[in-house]
Order: C-alpha cells, then sequence, then structure tokens
C-alpha cells in the first residue's frame, strides 16, 4: 500500500526539482551572458562596470561617454590609425586616435551579449570634418545640401563625406538611438586611404607661392601719374620707378612661399614656410569697419584664395558670397572697351561701331582745293600791283581758315571719340572666360608671363603680391569694387571706363581673379562650402560613433 512519505518522495521531489529549473537556468544564462559581455568589452577595449542580477537574467553595464577632440597635428598618432579599435555599435569612433575626457556615463541593461553597444562620442562638429578633410576626405555636395535642408531627419546612411579615391562613405549620418537629439553621425576608414602627411597643408590653410623665374606681372603696371613740378623730380621719380622694379622682381624670385589661414572673416593667421617661428601680421589685408583705406583688400584676398583653392580641395571656413559669385557669372564687359584698351580687335569681337565715311571729308577738301586754284589763278590776272594786295588777302584768309579747320577737326575728332566711347560701353558684353583669356594673352604678349601660364598661375602672382604690397593690394581691390558697382548698377559708365583706361593692367588682373571666382561655383569642392558652413553653425555639436 502507498503510503503518504512514498508518494511525497516519488512525486513532490520532482515537482519541486522541476519548479526549480528556470530559476536555475536564469541564473546560469545571466552568468554566461554576464561572462561574454566582459569578454567583449575587454576585446574592444572598452572599460565598464557590469553587474549581474542571477534572477532576473538581466545584465547591467556601465560605460563611460567620452568628449574627443583631434590630437596636435605634430603628434605621430594623428596621421596613423588606432591599434585597438571597436567594433561595437556607437564605436566607430575608435578607428582614430584623439583627446579624450569623460563628460558621463551611460548605463544598458541587456538580457543578451549581442545587444551590447558603447556610447557615441560627443565632438565639435568643424573639428571633426576638419580633422577628415586633413586626412583626405572629399565633401559631398548632395550630403550636406540634405543636412541643410532636412536637419535631423535626413535619411540614414546619408554621406557627408568621402573617401579620397572612391565613392565610399566616410562620415555618414547614423540611427539617432543615442543621439539625444543631437546629430548622430558614424565613421569609417580604411588604411590604404592614408595618402597624406604632416607635410600636407592642412584644411582651412593655402600655400600662396611666389612668381616663377622670368614672370612678375607688377613689371606690367605703369607708375602712378603724378604732377611733377621739375625735369629733375621727373629724372628722380623714374630713377625710383626703374629700382622699385628691379627691387620686386628680385625679392618675387627670391621671396618663400606664404602659408595662409583663411577663416570666415578673412585671414587668421600667416607666415613664410622657411620662416614659420615668426608670424606675419598683414594689417592691409585685414577688413578696416572705420571706412579707412583697404577696407575691402582682405575681403577681396580671401575671395581670391579661396577661389584658388576650391580645386585642390578648397577652404572651407570662408564662403564666397552669392553676390560675387553672381559678378563673376554674368557677361559685364562691353566688348568694345576691350577694342578701345587695345586687348582686342575688332575682328575678333561682333561688330560695335559705326563704320566712318570719309568720303564727305574728301570731297570737302577737294572743293577748297578748287576754291583755292580759281583763286591764285584770277590773281594771276590782276595788274602787279594789285597781284600781290591779293595774295598777302588770300593768305591771311587761308591762315585764317587752317586754323579753324584744325579746331573743327579737333572737334569733330572729339566728338567721333566721344560717340566710339558711348557705342563701346552699349556693345554687346562678353563673359569673364573670354575677357580673362584675352587679358592673359595680353601679357604673355608683352613679355610679363610666359605663353604657357594659366590663369590660375596669374592669380596666385596676385595674392603673392597683394601680401607683399600694399598698394598693389588698393588698387586691385578697388579695380574689383569697382566692377562690382558696375555690374550691380546696370552697366559701365564713362567714370568706370575712364578709371579701367587708366589702370588697365589692374583690369586685367582683376578679370582673371574673377575667373577663379566664377570656376568656383562649377566645381564640386567650391559649390559645396556654403552648404557646409551652415551645416556647422547650425550643429555646433554632434554625436558620432
Amino acid at each position: 500500500m502507498v503510503s503518504a512519505v512514498d508518494v511525497i518522495t516519488y512525486v513532490g521531489v520532482p515537482l519541486a526539482v522541476l519548479g526549480v529549473l528556470p530559476t536555475i537556468y536564469t541564473c546560469l544564462r545571466s552568468l554566461f551572458t554576464l561572462r561574454e559581455i566582459q569578454r567583449t568589452l575587454y576585446k574592444n577595449g572598452v572599460t565598464a562596470i557590469t553587474r549581474s542580477a542571477l534572477l532576473s537574467g538581466i545584465v547591467e553595464i556601465e560605460i563611460p561617454r567620452r568628449s574627443i577632440t583631434p590630437l596636435d597635428r605634430s603628434d605621430p598618432p594623428y596621421f596613423t590609425l588606432s591599434k585597438t579599435p571597436s567594433a561595437l555599435k556607437g564605436g566607430s569612433w575608435t578607428i582614430f586616435n584623439w583627446k579624450e575626457m569623460v563628460i558621463g556615463v551611460k548605463s544598458y541593461r541587456l538580457q543578451y551579449h549581442d545587444e551590447l553597444s558603447m556610447p557615441q562620442a560627443e565632438i565639435d562638429f568643424e573639428h571633426l570634418v576638419a580633422f577628415l578633410l586633413d586626412r583626405g576626405a572629399v565633401p559631398s555636395k548632395a550630403g550636406f545640401s540634405d543636412l541643410k535642408n532636412s536637419g535631423l531627419w535626413t535619411p540614414t546612411g546619408t554621406k557627408l563625406l568621402l573617401a579620397p579615391t572612391t565613392a565610399d562613405a566616410v562620415l555618414m549620418v547614423a540611427t539617432s538611438d543615442d543621439s539625444d537629439g543631437i546629430l548622430s553621425l558614424s565613421l569609417q576608414w580604411r588604411q590604404e586611404w592614408d595618402r597624406r602627411d604632416y607635410n600636407s597643408l592642412p584644411p582651412y590653410w593655402t600655400r600662396v607661392h611666389a612668381p616663377p623665374s622670368g614672370e612678375n606681372v607688377m613689371l606690367a603696371l605703369e607708375p602712378p601719374k603724378e604732377t611733377l613740378t621739375s625735369k629733375e623730380e621727373k629724372e628722380g621719380f623714374l630713377e625710383d620707378s626703374e629700382n622699385d622694379s628691379e627691387s620686386s622682381s628680385l625679392s618675387a624670385s627670391q621671396a618663400s612661399a606664404f602659408r595662409l589661414r583663411i577663416g570666415a572673416s578673412g585671414i587668421d593667421e600667416a607666415y613664410k614656410e622657411d620662416d614659420q617661428k615668426h608670424r606675419l601680421t598683414l594689417p592691409h589685408l585685414h577688413d578696416k569697419s572705420d571706412g579707412s583705406d583697404c577696407c575691402n583688400s582682405g575681403f577681396w584676398f580671401a575671395c581670391a584664395a579661396t577661389a584658388l583653392g576650391a580645386p585642390q580641395g578648397g577652404l572651407w571656413s570662408f564662403a564666397i558670397p552669392d553676390d560675387i559669385l553672381a559678378v563673376a557669372r554674368r557677361e559685364t564687359v562691353p566688348c568694345g572697351i576691350m577694342c578701345l584698351l587695345g586687348i582686342m580687335a575688332d575682328t575678333e569681337v561682333p561688330t560695335w561701331r559705326t563704320p566712318y565715311d570719309n568720303q564727305a571729308d574728301q570731297f570737302e577738301r577737294h572743293i577748297k582745293f578748287a576754291e583755292q586754284t580759281r583763286k591764285v589763278q584770277a590773281e594771276m590776272r590782276l595788274p602787279p600791283d594789285q597781284r600781290e594786295a591779293a595774295r598777302k588777302i588770300r593768305v591771311e584768309q587761308e591762315a585764317f581758315d587752317f586754323h579753324n579747320e584744325h579746331r573743327r577737326r579737333r572737334m569733330k575728332e572729339e566728338q567721333r571719340r566721344e560717340q566710339e566711347v558711348t557705342e563701346a560701353m552699349t556693345s554687346q558684353k562678353l563673359g569673364i572666360a573670354v575677357v580673362a583669356e584675352a587679358n592673359r594673352k595680353w601679357l604673355a604678349s608683352k613679355g610679363h608671363v610666359k605663353e604657357t601660364t594659366t590663369i590660375a598661375a596669374i592669380v596666385e602672382q596676385v595674392l603673392f603680391h597683394m601680401i607683399q604690397n600694399e598698394g598693389f593690394a588698393k588698387r586691385i581691390s578697388t579695380m574689383l569694387d569697382l566692377w562690382k558697382s558696375w555690374t550691380q548698377s546696370g552697366g559701365m559708365t564713362k567714370t568706370h571706363f575712364s578709371a579701367v583706361s587708366e589702370e588697365h593692367v589692374i583690369f586685367m588682373l582683376a578679370s582673371t581673379v574673377l575667373f577663379a571666382i566664377k570656376n568656383t561655383a562649377t566645381e564640386p569642392t567650391g559649390s559645396v562650402v556654403s552648404d557646409l558652413q551652415e551645416c556647422l553653425r547650425i550643429w555646433k555639436k554632434v554625436r558620432l560613433g
């Protein structure tokens, strides 16, 4: 007969054991998960505090959240990859070496080890972009345009920076799981993309070389027109001008290249490459707000330097204003003006002037000659005593008529020249590409540059001499201001034409600057500047992981 003890022994005990098995399983699973998480954290070089609730099976993890900034560019690890990158979600920033600072703790509660991730790092967006550009990344025009327009709703995976050799993403928009309302980005990099080092020019900087041997656009400039009171002053002035030209040519050919950092408002820092310990001040290239001289030299220098640097990767701290780009894009120079300046021939441009018909002048000269012949013949028929008196009257009248005719010809010539200038100013306008190329050929024909010299090389000479010569910087910035004035006011006036005629070489050099600015808008790396700057203004800090 089965007793109560037997029932408890053979039925109750197994049921009790089955009841505690889930708890045992949960405890074992929690222990194994904790062990796997700790091993994963150690493998990825992540420091964390871990705790396990055995009965609930939940593993609690506290991982420090870090704020990162790029290393100093002179540090060797700056251009190397990290030896212990993390493969965890949110840890893409560990590919590179950074300056790190703990700014908080992120807590996680996990049941499975494959849910493990790490906090995204916080970084200044501008510093991040500058660092990646310095490594060789290339901005994506479409990516920054989408980010500017969509903000936090930009689709995940949108590429902001691309690899230097392929279309692979370097910096892209990530999911906003850990962003707390801040823009979330992810990063990737490969060893084969590293092609830059400390000697490479960093972002925000430009290098301006000295003119090549045998080239100096400064020699094309005429000396300023001054009132000279004596022959000695004139001779002394010419001697000084020759000495200045020789010294300018000598200093240009022997000078070191300049390295300048272009900021949002102009030149932030400058020095010679052979003397990097001494910083240059360049006060004449800093914009002034008090209305004093050279107030726009720094602005135009920054525009030209940015335009020159766009094809080589760009200067991302300065954006050329839209109104300046509009001036460069428009057809602004009347073709007749180029002919009057002697830069282009009439055969190279559309017909612009009224052909002069000299048949009327020839007929009038014929009538005067016939009248003079008739008077001489009439004199010959007079008696000798009357003939001399008639001759004197005729000679006096001819002298008077000659004087009046000379004045009449001068008036007609001035009227014709005035009409020619008026027709020139109203003639068909040429684009900056045609104007700049014609000016380049003129400079080459005069021996100031070589036939093979590009417009970009002339712009670099302009920048070099703007750094060295305050007067030249003022003259070319004044001409560019004048160019902008007649473009925005509907066309060139006589005042504009007079200024261009007096400074025709400066006009030629200014055209090369505007041509470089126009090309900036067509360069993929140049047209993205405004979008990138707007994004950097909106997003000061981002989460990177």
